[in-house]
């Protein structure tokens, strides 16, 4: 719907607020059209109740202060939305997006946010470990040393060391990677539930 202003400023003013929403907005589709027609509303009710002193884009000012910078109060929603669909998508990029959301929406969420990335990583390190044994073949496995010490992943000093498993640390890396990928996944789909 569209708004007309005397005062050009306020015209600017709505613009560029309704830009960021936009912008901020646009990974939701449809439901994010919805809520940027609700802001809308909103604003024009608080414009039409709220202060009558001073000009038309003194009023718009103040309500979008009394509204808040969009990304303050869209992040949760965001991370919401982009949540929900990296656990039925399994896409990384939409997991990653949904877990930078999370983090910096400053809710509950954060630590299980946090816990969610930790586990990405490590996913990312079994990854690694398979991807480095053909190039560090005497460096990446599992190790006993002499004195009994097991060491396993990617390792500096294998001096005396007997490796364990040998060329098989790169099947079982890559298992362990998918079904982390997965596990985590689920655990994101039912802490969205």
């Amino acid at each position: 719907m569209t708004v007309t202003f005397d005062h050009p400023a306020a015209r600017e003013m709505w613009d560029a607020y309704f830009d960021e929403v936009d912008q901020l907005l646009a990974p939701l589709g449809p439901d994010g059209r919805e809520l940027r027609s609700d802001l809308e509303m909103h604003l024009r009710d608080s414009l039409a109740n709220g202060d009558s002193a001073g000009d038309e884009a003194d009023r718009m000012a103040h309500a979008l202060d009394r509204l808040g910078r969009p990304i303050e109060y869209l992040r949760p929603l965001l991370a919401d939305s982009y949540l929900d669909r990296a656990s039925s998508t399994y896409n990384p990029v939409t997991i990653g997006k949904g877990l930078f959301h999370t983090l910096l929406s400053g809710s509950g969420k954060v630590l299980a946010g946090a816990g969610f990335a930790l586990g990405y990583l490590t996913l990312a390190i079994f990854v690694a470990i398979a991807l480095s044994k053909p190039f560090w073949p005497d460096n990446v496995g599992v190790f006993r040393f002499p004195d009994g010490e097991i060491a396993a992943g990617i390792v500096s000093d294998t001096a005396g060391a007997q490796e364990l498993i040998g060329g098989w640390a790169i099947p079982i890396a890559l298992g362990l990677a998918a079904l982390t990928y997965i596990l985590l996944t689920k655990a994101l789909r039912r802490l969205l539930r």
